[in-house]
């Protein structure tokens, strides 16, 4: 029998906008002052004194004392940094709609999930991810004027958009939106991906993403309808028992196939299947599992997919884009 030969992959690349990231930087920053007042705006809309996070106003659920379990047969490419066989890392969940501003959980939105994981060193990583695997957007850039023309008037919102981006983009990124804003019934029902790409030391690049326990399960709970619907459906469940997801890598292929400066292209499970690596757990508490003071603690806390150490950085325009964006955000919302 011939031996199956491992898949030669391409050679991967960061293309920066503007032929450097000195030039790239300079737009971020103009992005940034774009997005603070995006951020203003919907201050006043809101009606309230301080100023909120951009995306993902609305907190959920959080906790400081969930943990990533490690994979005892974690493949040896992906033995990485902190991230070894059976490492057990304490991990901060920060669960939230996707919305800048604060809503009714039965609001059809996107859903969010940020964990802040404890390194032996002392330093932390933050890993971010949203229940929809790619975004609207291509670049930062085409993020930030999709986000500023849609802060305008709905009834003309298709025209301009058109006349922006031309008919085949415009007609594109709706569609991804309407498909990403959705009821939802339960986060432990939820998967999550990254949807940009980051480096996983030798291994190149990855993109992670989070598949619920229960995703297999008979669970056919019907999407919520009150206004804080989610933090009680979750609270429940944590009530009986711990929420588990298994997370894992998809592995960069090509540039055609998984693009990494392109985040409107998704990565196939065909083309790169993902492979688990860890599981994270929210334990069970069935005293007192949604705590204020937990949930305040978590809130105030600045996720960035840029804390993380080297070989884990961020790639491609979007990616790159948060470091600036979110440090300029969190400037404004962490005075409150």
């Amino acid at each position: 029998m011939k031996k199956l030969e491992k898949p030669v992959r391409e050679p991967w690349r960061e293309i920066f906008a503007g032929g450097s990231a000195e030039a790239e930087n300079q737009q971020f920053l103009s992005l940034a002052a774009d997005m603070l007042r995006m951020q203003e705006s919907n201050r006043e809309r809101a009606t309230v004194s301080h100023a909120m996070r951009t995306l993902h106003a609305k907190i959920i659920f959080g906790v400081t004392n969930a943990r990533l379990i490690v994979n005892s047969n974690l493949p040896a490419r992906f033995n990485v940094g902190y991230f070894n066989a059976g490492m057990i890392l304490p991990t901060v969940v920060r669960l939230s709609n996707a919305s800048g501003l604060v809503q009714p959980d039965a609001s059809p939105d996107m859903r969010g999930m940020a964990l802040r994981i404890s390194l032996p060193s002392g330093s932390f990583h933050d890993l971010l991810a949203t229940n929809y695997p790619v975004s609207h957007a291509r670049n930062a850039r085409q993020f930030v004027d999709f986000a500023r023309i849609a802060s305008g008037d709905r009834a003309t919102l298709v025209q301009r958009l058109t006349e922006h981006f031309g008919a085949d983009e415009t007609s594109r990124m709706l569609s991804n939106m309407s498909k990403g804003l959705r009821p939802c019934a339960s986060f432990a029902l939820e998967r999550f991906w990254s949807r940009g790409a980051v480096l996983w030391g030798d291994a190149g690049p990855v993109r992670f993403n989070f598949r619920p326990a229960l995703a297999d399960s008979a669970d056919t709970s019907e999407a919520v309808s009150s206004a804080d619907g989610l933090t009680a459906e979750i609270a429940a469940r944590l009530m009986k028992a711990d929420v588990t997801y298994h997370m894992a890598l998809q592995e960069f292929s090509s540039e055609t196939q998984t693009p990494i400066e392109d985040g409107a292209v998704e990565w196939m499970e065909d083309v790169t299947p993902s492979i688990d690596v860890a599981t994270l757990v929210i334990p069970k508490n069935d005293r007192a599992p949604i705590d204020p003071e937990m949930t305040g603690a978590v809130d105030s806390l600045a996720f960035n997919p840029w804390n993380a150490p080297a070989e884990f950085r961020p790639l491609g325009n979007l990616m790159r884009a948060r470091k600036i964006v979110y440090a300029a955000s969190a400037k404004g919302w962490q005075k409150r």
